[in-house]
């Protein structure tokens, strides 16, 4: 219920600013409530899938040993084509940096940028990459079961959720479910590694 209760979300959003219809520009007000948005979505879809993940009793199969590469012939190169891959959706969260990445403040906190309208490309790539993840949520769960079980067996500590983040205007449905996913995912977690150790 609470992946279709995430897409709900999606679909709002993308419909709300006209998305769907991929503008090259948008204002920065509008762009700046979107990013808001999504990155609320984001993270109720992440706890979801951690959910999911920790839920998953499967026994993976140690890594094996890659052969070595066989060599290319002589003259041929290998070619990357920009764009192949979107990786805007980690499964981790992100780790924030010390310093904070984009326009530049000034000392009374208020940002300055280029003027007029902002271009969407960034948001519509972490559109399109939650939408690849909400399509097959199984995947993505497996996924993460098998770095959540590399953590555990490399002994780090227990991860921790943070507190729930304003549910201010989201939906009834989704401000519950992301109010409720930390103290699950905390109890969840608390349980799954205490089994192991």
């Amino acid at each position: 219920m609470g992946l279709e209760v995430a897409e709900r979300a999606l679909t709002d959003l993308v419909a709300r600013d006209n998305l769907h219809l991929r503008p090259e520009k948008m204002p920065r007000t509008r762009r700046a409530k979107a990013n808001g948005r999504l990155k609320q979505i984001e993270q109720i879809v992440r706890r979801l899938l951690t959910l999911m993940a920790l839920s998953l009793h499967i026994v993976f199969a140690p890594p094996r040993k890659r052969a070595p590469a066989p060599g290319l012939p002589e003259g041929v190169e290998l070619v990357t084509f920009p764009g192949a891959a979107d990786p805007c959706f980690a499964l981790p969260p992100r780790a924030g940096g010390p310093f904070p990445s984009g326009p530049v403040m000034d000392t009374f906190g208020t940002t300055y940028g280029p003027q007029g309208p902002v271009p969407t490309a960034r948001l519509l790539a972490r559109i399109r990459a939650i939408r690849r993840v909400l399509k097959s949520p199984d995947s993505a769960a497996k996924r993460l079961a098998r770095s959540l079980q590399r953590l555990k067996a490399s002994g780090e500590p227990r991860p921790m959720t943070g507190h729930a983040h304003s549910a201010f205007r989201l939906s009834p449905e989704l401000g519950a479910l992301s109010t409720a996913l930390p103290g699950l995912l905390n109890a969840s977690l608390e349980a799954t590694w205490e089994e192991s150790g």
